[in-house]
């Protein structure tokens, strides 16, 4: 038995004790803490509040460490995970959804202009492959229009089948242009850069050697020496898919025979900003005054601006109107194109046109063309842009964080709602974090691995906790359960803090019922078919109020019940609640009522009282045994009222708080002012009739002329009082409170009452 002392140290630290000695003593301290304090020992009793306190830092200290450990296991699995890649193809993506999310086609360079060689094109100049002239031709047109420089996204690695002077004039236009770049290939077979286009398709970065990885590559294959030999440089145009197909990224050097090979990109990125030798170091490639950001394997992480519609659309001719213009201009007629469009402009020439099979997988479509890879490339390059990926480290202190703050919270707070809502703060928070890096700052955090990091830690701790606690909840559970309704079980159990305990005063509503008569039918049924039947109604009411109307079923006493309404936890409606279940627990009585009948058993009534008001409610009792229960003259007069209903034959009596709470939800009389025993100040009572508006109509006509009869008995018009009571139970017999009230009616016409007469009817008796 735990002893006054210890019941007092657990009331202190807001505990609950249950409040039958037989029943296990369930607390939402460890059990172990119980436990200590159920010995008398005198070492103990000095140093219970000691104990107490330390028990309690030791259940807190035991909740961190478990959060630390499911945080770290979480961690550590996902960790595992992510080393297998199996979430590799999930998180690129989650970068492609950054990317279309956040990409900027505002920020797009406009100096970056694209010649499509389109359906129309091929429609007006004929079928694919052209003859080479076509392109100096455009070239030409671009010179005299002031580009900066002519980028071809089209590969001449063989002669042109049309005419070998084709490719000879259009070696002089490129020749003439000066700013001229062709693209050329990495290959597998062994092809050294030739010694005299070096200077055009090779470039020198300092501290390339020590510096970023380049990968090495076997051969190169250029243009035709014609072409190579006279373009202002050569570039690579080799894409590099990621492992699900879209390209992401850009090898922006390569390494051929001891040589460095620039992409299309670099070489034109270079001749623009004037630079000359490149710079690599601390995972960036200088050229010029722009300083890029690159991978582990020296790879451009592209920044998007958009797709090639939301970036170049603007800025896209079709090549055939250049070819228009270019022979108007011949013919010293006005060109339909104004060539001040391309004045300082970068004119990329590429293919768009789906039989020409340069579509490219991005993160924006499945069929882009290959061109908007190159000039989101070169737009990076000339401005310093390019994403980086987080640093390693700074990823797994992120993850294992994450981990800790999400475990931490399950483990720490006692409200799911609570628990589940700060893992969903944490998700979208960490989300906003990831979308302010990549849009602000340029850079890539993982998003999926800290997500299911998140949701994992989530369920891992929730196991935890059944596995850790459950027991001792399902213990608590099963106790609470056995004295109140199952929806303030759970609020309990999920804010156990939200009961006082040790006594507060709150208004509640307290009911009281009892079965009529009960002495005699006891006197008739051996005790045996006696408890069987009182269990069978007991259950029966008890259901009603707890499961149904959130009642707290207090104590039996014998054939009676004692129940609360709005403790231990607050409940607004509680008035309107004990209503509610005094109604249906006599409905429910009548059906009971016709079974028993059936069965040979004696039909059992019930009389009801119900009150509300301020009471004292907590633990209460003695020094060896305490109790959950209330006190005060609210509950006392509830009792009274239960009573008080065999003197007016009714089944139920409420006070007039009750009336006063619960006016909106049920239907009520007025039945006396009257000073129950032990009270010295009169109460107004009503009978409680049936929820709002469901007063049957022959029942109404009677409480209408009763109120009538009520009217003239307080005004001392003792006829007409008897008068209307009189008809009312002409009306219905069977109404208790008429008969009473054509009883006094009767003796006060012969023997009117003194002057002094206030109408309060005083009980002498319980």
């Amino acid at each position: 038995m735990i002893n006054a002392a210890a019941r007092t140290e657990v009331g202190r630290a807001g505990k609950f004790l249950s409040p039958e000695s037989t029943q296990p003593k369930i607390s939402l301290l460890p059990l172990s803490l119980l436990r200590v304090l159920q010995y008398d020992n005198p070492l103990i009793s000095r140093s219970r509040g000691v104990l107490v306190a330390f028990m309690l830092i030791s259940a807190g200290t035991k909740k961190i460490l478990s959060a630390v450990a499911v945080g770290v296991a979480v961690y550590t699995l996902v960790m595992g995970i992510r080393m297998t890649r199996w979430f590799e193809v999930v998180e690129l993506n989650a970068f492609d959804h950054l990317v279309r999310r956040y990409a900027d086609p505002a920020k797009a360079d406009s100096n970056l202009v694209l010649l499509a060689i389109d359906e129309s094109s091929l429609e007006a100049f004929g079928r694919w492959p052209w003859p080479r002239d076509r392109y100096g031709y455009v070239v030409r047109y671009l010179k005299g229009a002031g580009a900066k420089a002519v980028v071809f996204d089209v590969m001449f690695f063989e002669p042109d089948d049309n005419a070998e002077e084709f490719d000879q004039s259009f070696a002089d236009d490129v020749k003439a242009a000066g700013n001229v770049f062709l693209p050329m290939l990495f290959q597998s077979e062994p092809a050294p850069v030739p010694a005299d286009v070096q200077a055009h398709a090779t470039v020198k970065a300092e501290g390339a050697e020590t510096g970023q990885a380049t990968e090495r590559h076997a051969g190169i294959k250029l243009p035709i020496p014609a072409l190579a030999q006279q373009a202002r440089g050569l570039g690579v145009i080799n894409l590099s898919a990621d492992a699900d197909g879209p390209t992401r990224r850009l090898p922006l050097l390569g390494r051929v025979d001891g040589n460095l090979v620039p992409h299309l990109s670099v070489a034109v990125a270079r001749y623009v900003l004037g630079g000359g030798e490149l710079a690599m170091g601390d995972g960036r490639l200088r050229i010029g005054t722009s300083s890029v950001p690159l991978d582990a394997d020296g790879n451009l992480l592209i920044e998007w601006h958009g797709s090639l519609e939301q970036t170049y659309h603007a800025r896209k001719y079709s090549i055939g109107r250049v070819l228009h213009a270019f022979a108007q201009q011949e013919k010293g007629e006005r060109p339909d194109l104004d060539a001040s469009l391309f004045k300082d402009k970068i004119v990329f020439i590429a293919g768009t046109a789906a039989g020409l099979y340069d579509l490219r997988v991005t993160p924006f479509s499945s069929a882009t063309p290959g061109v908007l890879i190159h000039m989101a490339a070169l737009d990076n390059l000339l401005h310093g842009q390019g994403l980086q990926a987080a640093p390693a480290w700074f990823s797994l202190l992120i993850l294992l964080l994450l981990c800790l703050a999400s475990a931490g919270a399950f483990m720490l707070f006692p409200s799911y709602p609570v628990k589940f809502g700060v893992t969903i703060g944490l998700a979208l928070a960490y989300y906003g974090l990831v979308a302010h890096a990549f849009a602000g700052h340029e850079r890539w955090l993982d998003l999926v691995f800290p997500e299911v990091a998140l949701a994992l830690t989530f369920g891992t701790a929730a196991t935890v906790e059944y596995v850790t606690e459950g027991r001792q909840r399902r213990l608590m559970r099963a106790a609470f359960d056995k004295y109140m309704s199952s929806e303030v079980v759970e609020d309990i159990m999920r804010n156990p803090a939200a009961i006082k305990l040790g006594g507060e005063k709150k208004e509640i509503s307290i009911l009281f019922s009892d079965i009529a008569g009960f002495t005699t039918i006891s006197e008739k049924m051996s005790p045996e078919d006696l408890v069987a039947l009182l269990n069978r109604y007991l259950s029966a009411m008890t259901t009603i109020i707890k499961t149904t109307h959130r009642g707290n079923v207090n104590k039996y006493l014998g054939d009676g019940i004692m129940a609360l309404f709005g403790a231990p936890l607050n409940d607004p409606k509680h008035a309107s609640l004990a209503c509610y279940a005094a109604l249906d627990c006599q409905a429910e009585l009548v059906r009971l009522r016709q079974i028993w009948k059936q069965e040979g058993l004696p039909e059992i009534g019930a009389r009801i009282g119900i009150n509300s008001g301020p009471c004292i409610v907590g633990n209460m009792g003695s020094e060896e045994r305490m109790e959950y229960t209330v006190t005060g003259d609210s509950v006392n007069l509830a009792s009274r009222l239960e009573g008080a209903s065999k003197y007016y034959d009714t089944l139920m009596l409420i006070g007039q708080r009750t009336a006063e709470l619960a006016k909106n939800d049920v239907e009520v009389r007025e039945i006396d002012l009257l000073r129950v025993k032990g009270k010295k100040e009169p109460v107004v009572v009503f009978e409680l009739l049936a929820r709002k508006g469901q007063v049957e109509e022959k029942k109404r006509q009677v409480i209408d002329l009763y109120l009538e009869g009520l009217a003239a008995y307080k005004a001392r018009n003792f006829p007409a009082a008897c008068a209307k009571f009189s008809e009312a139970v002409t009306l219905d017999p069977s109404d208790g409170p008429s008969r009473v009230y054509l009883d006094r009616s009767t003796t006060y016409r012969h023997q009117p009452p003194s002057a002094d007469w206030d109408g309060v009817y005083e009980m002498t008796s319980k």
